[in-house]
């Protein structure tokens, strides 16, 4: 006899409902608007940070792994490169709007300098903070996901599977 659950059952919405939503787990607003806010996206702990640029390995609440294997960083890197283009454009577009049809060449050239520096310095944590609730959002919709204990498994694939010795 077959069973009538398959493991990836709990994906496909029920009852109308466009998304199926694990009792106790943050939406996908609410984890993304955590990460925005340098929280934890599963639980909404702070603290996540030993330093400004470094990210705990876990949270110290639900012990969700941050960062969950090696070049996870690149996620953020990425993120952090979009916001700081986004800034330099907006300044771009800014700048011609005023100051056309005498561009101050020097000046923004100056300020260009210093906002593609500090942008990437000050939007570092939170970037790290998006991609984990990102890189949360997709772990968890995993048919092997277990909320709590998930990040406690094998370390470099993830934490999904466990290996066979």
């Amino acid at each position: 006899m077959t069973d009538p659950s398959g493991p990836w059952d709990h994906l496909e919405p029920s009852s109308g409902s466009a998304v199926v939503q694990r009792r106790g787990e943050p939406g996908a607003v609410r984890a993304m608007l955590r990460g925005a806010a340098r929280r934890c996206p599963r639980c909404g702990a702070g603290g996540l940070f030993e330093g400004w640029f470094t990210i705990r390995r876990r949270c110290p609440r639900c012990a969700l792994r941050l960062e969950r294997e090696e070049g996870g960083f690149l996620g953020a890197m990425t993120l952090n490169y979009v916001a700081t283009a986004g800034a330099w454009l907006t300044l771009l577009v800014v700048w011609l709007v005023l100051d056309l049809p005498d561009v101050h060449v020097a000046a923004l050239l100056v300020t260009s300098i210093a906002l593609v520096t500090l942008v990437p310095l000050a939007f570092w944590p939170t970037s790290k903070t998006l991609w984990a609730a990102l890189d949360y959002l997709v772990y968890r919709s995993s048919p092997d996901y277990v909320p709590r204990d998930a990040a406690e498994r094998g370390s470099g694939n993830g934490g999904r599977f466990r290996p066979v010795i």
